[in-house]
């Protein structure tokens, strides 16, 4: 299990807007995000929550394996454009920046009618964003998972789960009813 980062950690930004609720991200580090992680999208307006759904590292097929070690310290300045990392974020709903109520409560909505910017920056959720948005009138909750057991892969949804089961300890036994579910669902 991971720890929960100390600090807000920037993943990197925005580089394709595929619908309202799917983007692709360049990592700043291919060592950044995994399968299931909360990410956090600031817009002019609100702050959408997403997940990580996939990671793809890829490298230039002209530079791979040509480059020896000693040659790699003369072309520094060259190397850092042979690969590149990606993830696929799947958007979950928003957060927004002035507590209007929302459908969840407190300013939380569980759809997304205007999605990010190409540029806009991803960073890891904060803990107290994912409490938020996990909160429907003072209980724990993520009804939203039943809608996704379909479109997202079962390990990114047992990812999940333990997320918040890390950020919200006393909703554990209700995920462990929802891991379970999910579980027999996917089988």
């Amino acid at each position: 299990m991971r720890a929960e980062p100390l600090y807000l950690m920037r993943l990197g930004e925005i580089i394709q807007v595929t619908s309202v609720e799917t983007y692709v991200v360049r990592l700043a580090d291919e060592n950044f995000g995994c399968l299931g992680q909360f990410v956090s999208i600031s817009t002019s307006d609100a702050t959408i929550i997403g997940v990580i759904t996939g990671i793809t590292h890829l490298a230039k097929e002209d530079m791979v394996g040509y480059l020896s070690q000693d040659r790699k310290i003369k072309y520094q300045p060259y190397i850092e454009d042979y690969k590149n990392s990606y993830a696929a974020i799947h958007g979950l709903g928003r957060l927004s920046c002035v507590e209007d109520g929302g459908v969840g409560g407190g300013g939380v909505c569980y759809t997304i009618d205007k999605p990010p910017h190409l540029d806009d920056a991803v960073e890891t959720a904060p803990r107290d964003d994912i409490v938020r948005f996990h909160t429907i009138c003072g209980r724990p909750g993520a009804a939203y998972l039943h809608a996704l057991h379909d479109r997202l892969p079962l390990p990114v949804i047992l990812n999940m789960i333990r997320e918040l089961e890390m950020a919200i300890p006393a909703s554990s036994g209700m995920l462990n009813l929802v891991r379970r579910y999910a579980g027999q669902r996917m089988v």
